[in-house]
């Protein structure tokens, strides 16, 4: 449904346009607020969300002035002037601030049909833009593609400049940014092993700091495209095969020897393929995966460290503790403490 506020002061056009039989299911369009007060309208508009606002010209009060406020915010969709007469100078000057139609008594049903058309057509645009966004991102994860760091960049300039309100520029960026990264996990189920997709879900928020929120936002999905990209490199689909194996058995035995075994590969092809295409030796690229398995263990259960190290296959406490280090700063013990959590000093 298209919601559409009537800002008029003038009871009899007013009741001219309810009259219309354009309202409601047969077009989707619904008048859900009326008002008169033109004093508080930009401030009403802009903690509330309607496709169409129909303002009635007239020369009694700053209509014009109201109207650019209206379209320099971006406080609605869609505009159109009602009135009942067409004053020249009003008209052009209307449009010059860019209404969308001027609108007299009496009026015509395929007037306001042919507004609806443009305004459906704009949202149809809106989504469509947004769907090849997500397509575009997603494009970037199937080729390891690093420009997503400029894809985000300008993501994030459109959602600050399209957008007046910050909570509808995070709105914006949450549809895009969510549907993104549950499709990933849709496409690669092996993800679920080493991450949670509520993880990188955005919050429903209506906190006061929302552009510093943006900004994460953007920086924790980039954050999710250089994990992915570190587990599920670039490479050929010849290796696929190989990094699935891996990727979808962490605690299971992975040596050379036994994938090779597994999956019919001579091993000293094997060995020789993996680097040159991985541009990293296999027993890094194991203890990568092992390594971030592990995390998401600590994280997300309540196993002891000494248990997920034999669980990743590593007999030895030692090389397991330094290999965890080596790659996250800190020992098991103290990536598992929360972030929340407060030092007493």
């Amino acid at each position: 449904m298209y919601n559409v506020l009537t800002a008029i002061k003038n009871n009899m056009l007013l009741q001219e346009l309810k009259r219309l039989h354009i309202w409601g299911a047969s077009t989707g369009f619904e008048i859900c607020e009326v008002t008169s007060d033109f004093v508080t309208l930009t401030e009403h508009l802009r903690k509330n969300k309607y496709q169409l606002v129909l303002l009635e010209a007239t020369p009694d009060y700053p209509v014009l002035n109201l109207l650019q406020t209206i379209r320099q915010e971006k406080l609605c969709q869609a505009i159109a002037m009602v009135g009942q007469t067409a004053e020249f100078k009003i008209v052009r000057k209307s449009f010059l601030l860019g209404v969308d139609d001027y609108l007299i008594t009496p009026f015509e049903i395929s007037q306001f049909i042919s507004l609806f058309g443009k305004i459906e057509h704009a949202e149809y645009g809106k989504i469509e833009a947004e769907n090849s966004q997500k397509e575009s991102l997603l494009d970037c994860f199937r080729t390891i593609d690093f420009s997503i760091k400029k894809e985000l960049d300008n993501l994030l300039y459109h959602a600050l400049s399209e957008y007046s309100d910050p909570l509808e520029s995070f709105s914006y960026l949450k549809r895009i940014l969510d549907d993104v990264t549950l499709e990933l996990f849709r496409r690669h189920p092996w993800l679920e092993l080493y991450f949670q997709a509520d993880d990188f879900i955005l919050p429903e928020t209506d906190f006061p700091d929302c552009e510093e929120q943006i900004q994460k936002s953007v920086d924790d999905f980039y954050s999710l495209f250089t994990e992915f990209a570190e587990l599920y490199p670039a490479h050929s689909e010849g290796m696929d095969k190989i990094l699935l194996y891996i990727l979808n058995r962490p605690e299971e035995d992975l040596k050379q020897k036994t994938i090779s075994e597994e999956l019919y590969i001579n091993r000293s092809y094997f060995s020789t393929m993996f680097t040159a295409q991985m541009q990293i030796n296999f027993v890094d690229y194991v203890n990568i995966v092992k390594m971030k398995r592990a995390a998401y263990l600590l994280k997300h259960t309540k196993r002891k460290v000494i248990d997920i190290a034999g669980a990743l296959d590593y007999k030895d406490m030692g090389y397991f503790l330094k290999k965890f280090k080596a790659k996250y700063g800190v020992t098991p013990s103290q990536y598992r403490i929360p972030e929340t959590y407060e030092f007493q000093i």
